[in-house]
């Protein structure tokens, strides 16, 4: 294709891709949909991004032959640079990548920042463009990265405003949709998410996340018969990876365990044929076992230990990848930990790719922690629970996001670190408070109460801020609620005090911050 001097790559699978950007970097990448037997195009992807092979500028192109409302809005859910259906033409794929790299070279020195981890850097100069006034045909996709900018650097309530721009010209524009759910979502203001996903399940585009954002949304309120109610909506066979985590642990909770583990078995069985899918749901189960075995007394742990190294040993057998070979060696060590072989486990942390936590996804970060914390090293444990609740705050998959959540609170509650990682959040939530940066500060104090439910300073420090900024709701709490929740604490004389004075000025507003705007009781949508 006569296009630009282009040096153009091509790969038969996401394995050989991922094995190529190991050793180099693309500009574009051009996607199928449908590989074959094994994972979608767009699960690489999001694999891929997530393990930092995709580098935030790079671009990307989705093709695909499926006209299916399902696989359309998945591939809009990543918000690609373009999607083409075939059958196209050579002339309209030419048309598409020299717009790209036309809108690329217009923003080449954004990309760049980005690609440097300079978020900040990228903002001021995109802003310095649109400024300047950018062309019109370039318009619409400067607008989209200007907006998912801004949202990456916690300027949530901007970024919500740059969505509700593009939606008042036209409502329709499915990726502002997402992208004004997303802020509305970490802005706390979950009674508007949860009706604009409600809206959102009438469309065939966005109807399964929509139902798989519902349902985390329910599971973060503790309304595990309702997870499992959306999530049923989802048709079996089209239950991603992350849902399918969600639905199991929704079980567990309840003491559902035969169902949970039929779930995963039989998403398992479903994908025998495609090894990579496969090797995910054997590890998924493994993983499942491990926890459980974990949970159990010590007398009681071997049949869930020896099938969760059953699962991880078929699921390690002939594997070359260091991210692969560190998970399999981590849920290994995990096991000999739980069985009290700690020699067998400090043997199986021996190899050069175990301390690369790089590419580590967050729940096997949780693992590791709780695997280090069994030899002893405390210090290196509580790092670890730190990177992945903070590698897990940069995931896009909220479903993913939720059940990472609930892995690494329960992680931290076992190892005794949730409440120093309370106090860290909370003075940093203290001194943005000061700074009258209440949504950041909210987000703060709001996780340093879930890590210590039981210190009332946490629950006076959110109540307070809310007060102050005017918020009626935040996240799983309204006003009238976490007032009751406090006061069920324990208090000292001075928190007692506090929260008359608070409970006088939420009064004094009342008719703005004690409307009963979110279901405060947790039964329902």
């Amino acid at each position: 294709m006569p296009i630009a001097k282009l040096n153009v790559s091509s790969f038969g699978s996401g394995v050989e891709l991922k094995s190529a950007l190991r050793k180099q970097h693309f500009e574009l990448i051009i996607m199928d949909y449908h590989l074959g037997q094994g994972r979608t195009g767009v699960e690489w992807v999001q694999s891929l991004k997530e393990s930092g092979f995709i580098r935030p500028g790079t671009g990307l192109i989705f093709l695909t032959s499926d006209r299916s409302p399902q696989t359309i809005g998945r591939i809009m859910d990543l918000q690609p640079d373009a999607l083409l259906i075939k059958p196209y033409t050579i002339a309209s794929l030419s048309r598409q990548i020299k717009h790209y790299l036309s809108y690329r070279q217009y923003i080449e020195p954004v990309l760049r920042e980005m690609d440097n981890k300079q978020r900040p850097a990228a903002i001021t100069l995109l802003r310095k463009k649109l400024r300047e006034g950018v062309p019109p045909r370039l318009a619409s996709d400067v607008g989209k990265l200007f907006a998912k900018l801004l949202f990456e650097n916690d300027d949530i309530l901007h970024a919500m405003r740059v969505y509700d721009d593009v939606l008042t010209r036209s409502d329709k524009v499915l990726w502002a949709q997402w992208g004004k759910i997303k802020c509305q979502y970490a802005a706390g203001l979950w009674p508007d998410c949860q009706d604009a996903l409600s809206d959102m399940v009438t469309s065939s585009l966005a109807r399964d996340s929509a139902f798989e954002w519902l349902a985390s949304l329910s599971f973060e309120q503790k309304s595990y018969e309702q997870v499992e109610t959306y999530l049923s909506q989802i048709k079996f066979s089209e239950l991603s990876l992350p849902a399918a985590r969600l639905k199991s642990i929704a079980y567990q909770k309840q003491d559902k365990v035969v169902e949970a583990i039929d779930l995963l078995q039989k998403k398992r069985a479903m994908h025998r044929s495609a090894k990579d899918r496969f090797n995910d749901f054997t590890f998924e189960l493994a993983e499942f076992y491990l926890l459980l075995a974990e949970e159990a007394p010590s007398t009681n742990r071997e049949e869930s230990l020896s099938q969760a190294r059953k699962l991880v040993g078929l699921a390690g057998r002939s594997q070359s990848d260091r991210q692969v070979l560190q998970k399999r060696d981590y849920l290994l060590a995990f096991s000999a930990i739980l069985e009290g072989e700690d020699q067998k486990a400090a043997h199986l942390l021996e190899s050069d790719y175990m301390d690369d936590y790089l590419r580590t996804e967050p729940s096997m970060l949780v693992i590791a922690a709780k695997v280090h914390h069994g030899l002893g090293e405390e210090g290196k444990a509580s790092q670890l629970l730190a990177l992945a609740k903070q590698k897990n705050s940069e995931l896009q998959i909220i479903s993913e996001q939720v059940a990472n959540d609930d892995l690494i609170f329960n992680g931290g509650q076992r190892l005794g670190l949730n409440h120093d990682q309370a106090v860290m959040l909370n003075e940093t939530g203290t001194k943005l408070f000061v700074d009258k940066q209440y949504l950041p500060a909210m987000k703060h104090f709001y996780d340093a109460l879930n890590l210590s439910p039981e210190t009332a300073a946490f629950g006076l420090n959110l109540l307070q801020c809310m007060i102050e900024s005017d918020t009626a709701v935040y996240r799983k709490y309204g006003i009238r609620k976490l007032l009751r929740v406090v006061a069920d604490m324990p208090l000292s004389e001075s928190n007692h005090h506090r929260l008359t004075q608070l409970n006088l000025a939420a009064q004094t507003n009342a008719e703005k911050l004690m409307a009963p705007a979110i279901n405060e009781d947790n039964k329902g949508h």
